[in-house]
């Protein structure tokens, strides 16, 4: 009895090393077999934003035992829709295999909207709400912007209203801004003429002739307009044409503007006329609602009083595009303003108020505003990137005579 039991034990003691020894040599067998097996993780179906900097590698998450073959490459992301991009791998044996994946471009970015946040005009005139006001978006396409809300030009009050604007892909932005119908102001009954509306001949601290033709006045053959100088009320632009953006101004000043744009576009840059000629009527309202906002001094230090504004004459104009927003502080750092300050020249056109010199010109730095003077002075004036003025190339002041 004691044998038998002893022989059941061996016998079960040697199928259990028997089992051991099976497993061990199946599991020595997989880890052999495996060992070089390619690992090739990656993730599918990735959503990136439209113009967004992406490789096919990028979404290559781990690689073992094999080299990728496919080189790498910047994938266009400048179209909405599915690609499918197509990676080559060899694994130890120099075996290749083919894996698919899905990127999916997409925009969720809202357009960029760039405004005044508040308008004013007088009751019973009635103003463009749309003039200067543009949208960016990140898909580069064309945004129209429109106006939301209530208003009445011929009723005093103030109107919360809402520029809208909204690309192909349904982002939509909403930008609140005000406008400010004041009460109409009397017409002075007797307008007294500035003493540089008279005709007459002068010379310049520097040595140039100046003179004054039907209120217009000339320095060495060039129309001046500035706080000293002024326009009459019923000035229009010479030889007008719709230039850019149905902006109107003077022919020769449109053809250069033109030939800056075409130019910058050539390095990828977009640019477009946000503001040309305007009237009397227009740049009244303009520094009248700037002054009841914020004060005279405030008006007076980034918008010109009417009568001395060169948008009236049609050679001045505000320049916008190549970055988000314009006609701010901001727009000085965008792709689009640094440009045009190293190339307008080049047209005939000068940056008119350069940074650092507003005792000179009597405004602040404003990136957006140039003016046609011709090749010849431009390139004077630029100064290898140091704009100098034209009061302080013709000697003249910038300064209201109240």
């Amino acid at each position: 009895m004691k044998k038998k039991r002893r022989r059941i034990r061996k016998e079960f003691i040697i199928t259990v090393i028997s089992a051991l020894v099976i497993i061990g040599l199946i599991v020595g067998l997989i880890i052999y077999f495996n060992k070089d097996q390619l690992v090739f993780n990656y993730t599918d179906n990735n959503e990136v934003n439209i113009f967004d900097e992406v490789y096919n590698t990028d979404f290559i998450t781990k690689i073992e035992n094999g080299n990728i073959l496919t080189e790498k490459e910047r994938i266009d992301t400048s179209l909405l829709g599915t690609i499918e991009v197509k990676l080559r791998v060899e694994d130890n044996h120099k075996k290749e295999h083919e894996y698919k994946i899905t990127i999916i471009v997409v925009d969720k970015e809202d357009p960029v909207i760039t405004y005044e946040k508040e308008i004013s005009t007088e009751a019973g005139t009635k103003i463009d709400l749309l003039k200067g006001v543009s949208a960016t978006d990140n898909s580069k396409e064309d945004i129209e912007v429109t106006v939301e809300g209530e208003y009445d030009f011929n009723k005093e009050g103030e109107y919360k209203l809402f520029y809208v604007a909204k690309d192909s892909s349904g982002n939509v932005k909403k930008e609140e801004f005000t406008l400010k119908v004041t009460k109409k102001k009397e017409e002075p009954k007797k307008e007294t003429t500035p003493t540089n509306q008279v005709d007459k001949t002068f010379t310049t601290s520097k040595g140039f002739k100046g003179e004054v033709k039907n209120g217009i006045t000339y320095i060495d053959g060039f129309m001046i307009v500035n706080k000293t100088y002024s326009v009459p009320k019923s000035m229009y632009p010479f030889d007008p044409v719709k230039c850019n953006n149905n902006q109107v101004l003077n022919s020769t000043t449109c053809n250069a503007a033109k030939q800056m744009m075409a130019a910058a576009k050539e390095d990828g840059i977009n640019l477009y006329i946000a503001s040309g000629f305007r009237s009397y009527a227009t740049q009244n309202s303009l520094w009248t609602g700037r002054k009841n906002s914020n004060g005279i001094e405030f008006a007076d230090s980034g918008t010109a009083r009417p009568g001395h504004s060169e948008h009236h004459t049609g050679l001045g104009f505000d320049m916008c595009g190549g970055g988000d927003g314009c006609i701010t502080s901001a727009y000085a750092n965008t792709p689009g303003a640094k440009w045009m300050a190293k190339n307008a020249y080049k047209f005939g056109l000068i940056l008119r108020y350069p940074n650092g010199k507003t005792n000179e010109t009597g405004y602040k730095y404003e990136s957006w505003h140039f003016r046609y003077v011709g090749k010849e002075l431009a390139e004077k004036l630029y100064n290898n990137g140091d704009w100098i003025t034209l009061e302080n190339y013709f000697g003249i002041t910038s300064k209201y005579s109240d």
